[in-house]
């Protein structure tokens, strides 16, 4: 399910009343009006009382009928968003853009009834009966299109969005009453507003909150348990076991101040002027190449997963979007994009109170928001990231599906990237079909196994081999695979002569490293973030603020004089083309400073401990001097002594 670039409607008034405010449906007539104040004062002659009885009676039924009109109003468009929102679980999850209606029309719905509720609260409280748990459904089912349309469209403003809704739930307590309710289906409704926010609030790396949502979920949950005593208790401990399995990964991962606290990491895409200078010189005519698809895929046994999402799956998505803008006060230096919507701008609006004070929504209609939307798309293509499908343990048949949708969608200039972060499958038995690319490759789910049946032939059955992913490189492909059994994909045939390269793992790591895989795969670490990779595998897990700062710069400088080597590297015309999208070229300089980071280092010896890719990148990137030295300043600055350096390197950074 997804939500719409339409955003939910405005209020007709700057001067909305809050929430809780006691506001008549009607203004009641007055017995008399003076409109000209220079006429001659008269004194009006007192009605008979019968008339005054029946005037007020007459008063009385007019505004019943008023308000039955308003509760009536009220209930058809709770009722028709229900049915729309509820629909939208039907739509298909593969497809261009054909879902984008059906999301307009339930946006435009919400919006109108969120309107709605605001404009007559005080009639909905005393004619109707509503409760603020409704209105927070409601909210929450704002948050929920806004989340779903990012996963969509990958823009993390609408990620943004979703976390305003469903952050001003929580601070508004529109769910507090719900545990004095007694009421057992109520009580999942919280729960599972508390799951959806937390899942935003991991994508969006605001770990303060998480912390207090996970805290706050668990007494929930304990709550609903002891209580209720429900069959699905065990589902709710497990959700719990997978918030603190991903929240401790981190930890495990990221080295923190002597006050033990997090230091910032940039965990997305940030665009480098320099970079993109040395390596855009193909001039500004030509065609330059764009990731437009991306396939992840996680089938890692017993890797932490949670809501559907590996932690290999949510590093590399992040790293598929670019860098928001930062919003000050935010914990960790997360970055967070200012919010554009008029009504995500009036829920996080200023002086709300526990006793319901409802914000008010700036003038803006429906339509004004999703042109002024689209005119912002439209000015900003550097700002749009590629649209990405998410599969957690996916069937072979389920895998094959996507990839000829994300297939047909990659226009002529684009690529696709498949990510695969899964167990390796080879043949435990020679094959004799000497066909080739079909000798083993990385595991695939199996929903139903077959009693008796051969277990081999179940493996090859089940398992993505090189050959499977041919067909598709009829257009560019960019292959990262992270697997026991990534070199299956080192040498793919280039039948049809398109740009392709693969980005493939090492097989195995030394036993002196500890084993990543529950926590996230070290390669992938490393694509995402390398200098988390290179503290974990040099054991630093305290570090000051001062030297994370200088590492984090050489880290960068790094990756330039990569960027540089790579631009003067005689590379082949289509594997130069993949440099021109700054997704995948930021892939692959992490890829290069990887392989020279692990060659460094003591323990990794054996060509089966180093990264490869296919087709190779040429020796004077992997083996620069000048990289080389911006690693051992590294070393020498965060007091790593695991790294053997053939010959002495001038250090760029001062000892102190």
């Amino acid at each position: 399910m997804d939500s719409s670039a339409a955003t939910p409607q405005s209020t007709a008034s700057g001067t909305t009343p809050a929430l809780g405010t006691p506001v008549p449906a009607a203004a009641v007539p007055s017995a008399t009006i003076t409109n000209n104040a220079t006429a001659p004062a008269t004194t009006a002659e007192p009605l008979p009382m019968e008339d005054v009885v029946s005037t007020n009676a007459v008063t009385a039924e007019a505004i019943a009928r008023q308000n039955q009109t308003v509760v009536e109003e009220f209930q058809y468009l709770l009722e028709k968003s229900q049915q729309l929102f509820a629909a939208l679980r039907e739509l298909p999850p593969t497809g261009a853009k054909q879902w984008q209606p059906y999301f307009q029309k339930t946006f435009e719905i919400f919006s109108k009834l969120w309107k709605f509720q605001q404009q007559h609260r005080f009639v909905l409280e005393n004619s109707y009966g509503l409760k603020r748990w409704e209105v927070g459904e409601i909210a929450s089912k704002i948050g929920q299109l806004y989340y779903h349309y990012y996963l969509r469209t990958s823009e993390t403003n609408y990620l943004q969005e979703s976390y305003v809704f469903y952050d001003a739930i929580r601070e508004r307590r529109y769910f507090h009453d719900i545990s004095e309710m007694k009421n057992s289906a109520l009580m999942i409704k919280k729960l599972r507003y508390y799951a959806r926010f937390t899942v935003v609030c991991l994508l969006l790396n605001n770990r303060e909150i998480i912390t207090t949502l996970k805290e706050e979920l668990a007494a929930l949950v304990k709550e609903y348990i002891d209580i209720y005593r429900p069959p699905d208790s065990a589902e709710w401990q497990l959700v719990l076991q997978e918030v603190s399995g991903f929240i401790n990964a981190e930890k495990k991962l990221q080295p923190t101040n002597s006050s033990g606290n997090y230091l910032p990491l940039t965990r997305r895409l940030q665009t480098s002027k320099v970079i993109s200078a040395a390596l855009d010189k193909d001039g500004p005519t030509s065609t330059k190449l764009k990731l437009q698809e991306a396939i992840l895929v996680g089938n890692a046994h017993n890797q932490i997963k949670f809501s559907e999402l590996t932690i290999d799956m949510y590093r590399i998505l992040q790293s598929l979007e670019r860098e928001t803008s930062l919003i000050k006060g935010t914990p960790d230096g997360v970055a967070k994009e200012a919010v554009t919507s008029a009504v995500a701008a009036a829920v996080s609006g200023a002086n709300a109170t526990d006793s319901g004070a409802n914000p008010t929504i700036k003038e803006e209609s429906v339509e004004e928001t999703i042109s002024n939307q689209r005119r912002t798309t439209e000015k900003s293509p550097k700002r749009s990231n590629p649209h990405k499908y998410l599969l957690y343990r996916p069937t072979l048949s389920q895998l094959m599906v996507y990839l000829a949708t994300a297939f047909k969608e990659v226009s002529g200039d684009s690529a696709m990237l498949i990510y695969l972060s899964a167990d390796g499958s080879k043949r435990s038995s020679p094959d004799t079909s000497g066909a080739k690319g079909y000798h083993g490759g990385i595991l695939t789910n199996s929903r139903k196994v077959l009693e008796g049946s051969d277990a081999e032939q179940q493996s090859i059955s089940h398992c993505l081999h090189p050959g499977d992913l041919i067909p598709f490189t009829r257009k560019p492909m960019f292959l990262i695979v992270d697997s026991s059994n990534s070199t299956a994909f080192a040498d793919m045939p280039r039948v049809f002569n398109h740009p392709f390269m693969s980005l493939l793992s090492p097989t195995e790591y030394p036993d002196s490293i500890p084993d990543t895989s529950q926590i996230g795969k070290l390669f992938t670490l490393f694509l995402h973030a390398p200098l988390l990779a290179f503290s974990f595998i040099c054991g630093i897990a305290q570090i000051s603020p001062d030297t994370w700062e200088q590492c984090t710069g050489l880290i960068t400088q790094a990756e330039g004089k990569i960027a540089e080597l790579m631009a003067a590297a005689p590379l082949e015309k289509p594997l130069r083309r993949f440099l021109q999208d700054e997704f995948l070229r930021q892939f692959m300089i992490r890829f290069a400073l990887c392989h020279t980071i692990l060659n460094a280092h003591i323990a990794f010896v054996e060509p089966k401990h180093l990264p490869t890719s296919y087709p190779p990148l040429p020796v004077s990137v992997l083996e620069s001097p000048e990289v080389l030295s911006k690693i051992r300043s590294l070393a020498v600055l965060a007091n790593a002594s695991c790294f053997s350096f053939e010959e002495p390197v001038r250090t760029d950074t001062p000892v102190e």
